[in-house]
């Protein structure tokens, strides 16, 4: 039988496998036909579809024989044997590995070892059997690894016949070939291959008890330590000297509720094997434990005996020649209070307790602006310089210069341009021609052709001919590798040409490519920038809320009414429009600053038609370098929404109430609807869907209080809204922090009475 045929063979065999050693699976947890869930919370699954299970728990999984290793300790070898033993069909052998003597012949099976579990009286309940087989020389078989080959059975008898076994201990159907054979599991494949001819059901062995019950519960009596080993074998090595030691029959992570009251009020000393399986095993017994025992202690053979070899136990400790009884003193002075260990976690938690411990920090890429290995967005209207302040943006990280007065960390760049490739070589010619000396060789790598984030990951990729996520982040890795600095940036030109196919608006397209872009963050390490349309009119990039939502940096983009004013060498005036770049969102940082930039026309040459060459790089207005004040600035919505606070001041302003204790100089508050509703009447955000103009309003709105607040130019109060009167800037400051309503109109009779001095 061939490997693939032997794996297809195996994954048949992990449902009644699973059923068998778990029992009956949740079935509020599972779907039928599609995976099945064992315990409270589902922590053991296996997948019918692809005959695999996961340890939920543990983040580990595997095949049937993974699964017998789980939860039995068996090598792959053992778990093969213990199949065939249980009645699930297997072919006779296959190929070992080097050191191995699976196929030196025939041999014969033999029960090497018994141990048998009783009940509080000392009445036979079941016995754990280690079988080897023994081949005609009358050596061992050997597993693949060259060890003993050995599986255990649990077995009970059948008392109608002497020295007769029932191999299994669940409520099940069995067989056999006659009088005087030993029961196994039904199987109808089996029944007629094995010429069996009996069949019958037995009822199951409800409640197992512990190893040694009776000397266990009478140590306990005598207020003697009860030690938790993993196998009888090490319980009977510690007995040896007096040391009262148990364990429970299948292995780890087989203890049951039960074995908690058999041990009420005792002293419990665990000893874990030197190996995770081992020590997530204690972590259960010691949680189920620690509410009903005088005390739980563990002892971790590693701190009195430091070269244990891994998967080493106390078994093979007693066998260097120590003497045994020293644990006593061991125990002593090296076990410790059972504590609940951390879980592992597959999202990197980090405990409270842990949060000044080194790990992965908040780090920029571009201080403020952009961080490291993070999804961002640069987005604006058509013509607001997307693309040019792209490349401005990495040029700067992979020439390590600051960006807009920022600090930048250095690292290559791979700059992914499917919109206008061709321009895009241009571009960074100008670039290069304005910024850079003529020595300068970044690690820079452009990508003219385009790509397809909208593939899923699982469909095929050939990743010689895809253009897909796959062969992207192939590309990418490659390319990084010749860099001498380590990759920082990839760029995304642009995030629409780059999802053919997929409906921007449709979360369940959007989910799609936003996966992709965060494989291509984690997998190539690296920060993902791609670069975006926005609606005229309109707040956030186009398209799904959830890419805005999903990203941790966003730059937005749009043309402002002011405009520079440079003399050229003539003496004649160049007027260029100002654009504006505004951090709207920034992981664990301010956001509401920006810088104002204008696109420069460069001459890179001439066409063969004697027409100039031409292209265009973002230069800070007047040719002046940005300076810090230049963050103060407001975007021309937060004018808005200043001017439409000073109207509602104006038109709606009450004085404030004596709850909110404000400052005498305060004299005038405003409900927040007010504010709300002279926005309306001022922006000049457009949609033809009522509802979602209004959402782009109350958008807005909340971006520009939140950059008053925490610039403390306005003071709010559920449901009131002021001026502090710190300086606005762009706005003339006055002595009065607000603005005064008008005086209420008089009646002609009271100004008479004004006039004339009358005291009121």
């Amino acid at each position: 039988m061939s490997a693939d045929a032997f794996s297809r063979l195996l994954a048949q065999h992990i449902e009644p496998v699973a059923r068998m050693l778990l029992g009956e699976p949740n079935p509020h947890l599972s779907k039928p036909g599609v995976e099945l869930r064992w315990g409270n919370s589902g922590s053991m699954s296996v997948d019918l579809q692809k005959g695999v299970a996961f340890d939920h728990q543990d983040n580990e999984g595997g095949g049937t024989l993974w699964m017998l290793g789980k939860l039995q300790g068996l090598s792959e070898g053992e778990a093969v044997d213990w199949l065939r033993d249980n009645g699930f069909e297997l072919p006779d052998s296959q190929t070992p590995q080097r050191g191995s003597n699976q196929n030196a012949g025939p041999g014969k099976k033999e029960t090497v070892a018994t141990w048998d579990y009783v009940d509080a009286d000392g009445n036979p309940v079941f016995q754990v059997a280690r079988i080897q087989t023994r081949f005609p020389d009358g050596s061992w078989k050997l597993n693949k690894h060259g060890k003993i080959e050995k599986t255990f059975t649990q077995r009970r008898r059948f008392e109608e016949e002497a020295d007769v076994w029932i191999n299994g201990l669940i409520d099940d159907d069995y067989m056999r070939k006659g009088k005087g054979q030993n029961w196994t599991r039904f199987s109808q494949a089996n029944y007629e291959k094995w010429k069996m001819t009996e069949r019958r059901h037995f009822a199951g062995v409800d409640e197992l008890p512990l190893y040694r019950l009776p000397e266990i519960l009478e140590a306990i009596a005598m207020g003697q330590a009860i030690h938790i080993v993993e196998g009888e074998k090490k319980a009977d090595e510690l007995w040896k000297v007096g040391i009262a030691a148990t364990c429970n029959a299948g292995g780890s992570k087989k203890w049951a509720p039960h074995y908690n009251d058999m041990l009420r009020g005792a002293h419990i000393v665990m000893i874990p094997d030197n190996d995770d399986v081992g020590r997530v095993h204690m972590q259960l017994v010691g949680s189920q434990l620690r509410p009903v025992a005088a005390s739980v202690r563990i002892l971790d053979i590693r701190s009195f005996w430091p070269e244990a070899p891994n998967k080493g136990d106390i078994w093979d400790w007693a066998q260097t020649g120590v003497d045994v009884a020293s644990l006593y003193d061991i125990v002593d002075t090296n076990s410790k209070p059972w504590t609940k260990e951390f879980p592992k976690s597959r999202f990197n938690a980090v405990p409270f307790a842990r949060i000044d411990e080194p790990g992965q920090e908040h780090e920029y890429l571009i201080f403020e602006v952009l961080t490291r290995h993070e999804v961002a967005v640069i987005y604006g209207e058509s013509g607001s310089g997307k693309s040019f302040e792209a490349i401005d943006l990495g040029m700067a990280v992979c020439r390590g210069v600051d960006f807009n007065g920022r600090a930048v960390k250095r690292g290559g760049v791979i700059y992914q341009a499917g919109e206008g490739g061709i321009g895009v070589k241009k571009r960074i010619r100008a670039y290069r021609q304005t910024y850079m000396e003529k020595e300068e060789n970044p690690d820079f790598i452009l990508l003219p052709a385009r790509v397809d984030l909208f593939a899923k990951s699982e469909d095929p990729e050939d990743i010689e001919t895809s253009r897909g996520t796959d062969a992207l982040i192939a590309e990418i890795k490659a390319w990084a590798d010749t860099f001498s600095s380590p990759l920082e940036l990839v760029v995304i030109d642009t995030l629409a040409t780059a999802t053919p196919g997929a409906n921007e608006n449709a979360s369940t397209d959007m989910s799609v490519v936003l996966n992709n872009l965060e494989r291509i963050r984690d997998e190539c390490k690296t920060a993902v920038l791609m670069v975006h349309h926005k609606p005229r009119n309109g707040n956030n990039p186009r398209g799904h809320s959830s890419l805005f939502a999903n990203v941790d940096n966003a730059i937005e983009l749009e043309i402002t009414s002011r405009v520079d004013v440079s003399t050229r060498d003539d003496g004649s005036q160049l007027i260029r429009q100002i654009h504006r770049a505004t951090v709207q969102k920034n992981k664990d940082g301010e956001r509401g600053h920006g810088w104002d930039f204008v696109l420069k026309q460069v001459v890179l040459g001439k066409r063969p038609t004697g027409e100039l060459l031409t292209s265009v790089v973002c230069a800070a207005p007047g040719g002046k370098t940005p300076e810090g004040t230049d963050d103060k600035r407001l975007t021309d919505q937060q004018v808005v929404a200043v001017q439409a606070l000073i109207k509602a001041l104006e038109s709606h302003g009450e004085p404030p109430p004596d709850v909110l204790k404000l400052p005498r100089s305060i004299k005038t508050v405003v409900r927040m609807g007010h504010w709300r509703n002279e926005f309306t009447l001022l922006s000049m955000i457009e949609d033809d869907d009522p509802k979602k103009k209004a959402v782009a309003i109350r958008q807005a709105l909340k971006r520009a209080g939140e950059r008053f607040m925490a610039a403390r130019w306005i003071g709010r109060a559920e449901p009131y809204v002021w001026l502090t009167g710190k300086p606005i800037p762009g706005f003339k400051s006055t002595s009065k922090p607000d603005y005064t309503p008008p005086p209420e109109e008089i009646s002609a009779g009271m100004a008479e009475a004004l006039q004339d001095g009358v005291q009121l």
